[in-house]
């Protein structure tokens, strides 16, 4: 298989997110990707100069800090939303799949943006400040959990049937019920468990169960059968995957997770600059 970065060998994609700074370096072989704090910049530049690229493609909020500290190395700044609809199909490409000529792309990060993708020229349709942002600052504030894998983690081994109310905790009886009777009602409207086990994979529900009510919406809108989620959000979160995909389905949806959509920002801006 031919290698879909070939064109933006030696250009170091960097997405400086929120929270996470995301790096991507084409090479023959593949891409060689990294993920650092934002907030640690003196890292960030110490990364870049350890990798050194023969130019740099930034994008995302602080492409323009950047630029002004990145001496002697030429930066070329990328539109955000660009990036993420170029780096998509490259990162599908490299994983063996294809992306349909109309999608809608998901950059589920501290926050959440949703962009229609038509033959790869993107247009922001949507968004939430609910996001990874979200459960990290819930988890330390309901869990005291610091980290954002422990926090997935823990999720992963939940239930959270017993801390939200589910249809069927209403339409108990023998009767049909108007809804299927495992959606969720209320969130955190239960409480029957304070696990936090339970908790956790409840406020996954929360954000991920939203999030693909407005993404279906705006599927629906768009007339997108597919949704491409990506962002460092699903890192080794599978609770949070499934809650997604599940959403996805009741809009007819496919929902799609790319390996390595963290680095979609990255990757495409690289690619953007090689052209």
């Amino acid at each position: 298989m031919s290698n879909p970065f070939s064109t933006a060998v030696g250009i170091l994609g960097v997405d400086l997110g929120a929270t996470l700074c995301k790096l991507a370096l084409p090479s023959e072989d593949g891409i060689r990707t990294a993920q650092i704090p934002t907030a640690d910049f003196d890292a960030i530049l110490a990364s870049i100069r350890e990798w050194a690229p023969q130019r740099v493609a930034a994008t995302g909020g602080g492409g323009a800090r950047l630029t002004a500290e990145m001496d002697g190395l030429p930066v070329t700044n990328v539109p955000e939303f660009s990036a993420w609809a170029r780096g998509a199909p490259l990162l599908a490409e490299h994983g063996g799949e294809k992306l349909p000529d109309r999608y809608l792309l998901v950059s589920l990060g501290t926050g959440t943006s949703v962009l229609s993708v038509i033959d790869e020229v993107a247009q922001r349709v949507g968004g939430s400040a609910l996001g990874g942002g979200t459960l990290l600052g819930l988890g330390k504030l309901l869990l005291r959990i610091d980290s954002f894998a422990d926090l997935a983690a823990l999720a992963e081994r939940g239930d959270r049937r017993s801390v939200d109310l589910l249809v069927g905790d209403i339409y108990s009886g023998p009767g049909d019920s108007p809804l299927p009777r495992d959606l969720n009602a209320a969130h955190f409207a239960k409480l029957d468990s304070e696990l936090p086990e339970d908790i956790a994979h409840a406020l996954m529900c929360l954000v991920g169960e939203n999030i693909a009510l407005i993404c279906g919406e705006l599927a629906r809108a768009q007339g997108a059968r597919e949704i491409v989620y990506c962002g460092s959000t699903f890192a080794e979160n599978p609770a949070l995957e499934s809650i997604l995909d599940q959403v996805s389905g009741f809009y007819s949806c496919q929902a799609r997770f790319l390996e390595d959509g963290a680095f979609c920002g990255a990757v495409g801006a690289a690619a953007l600059a090689a052209v």
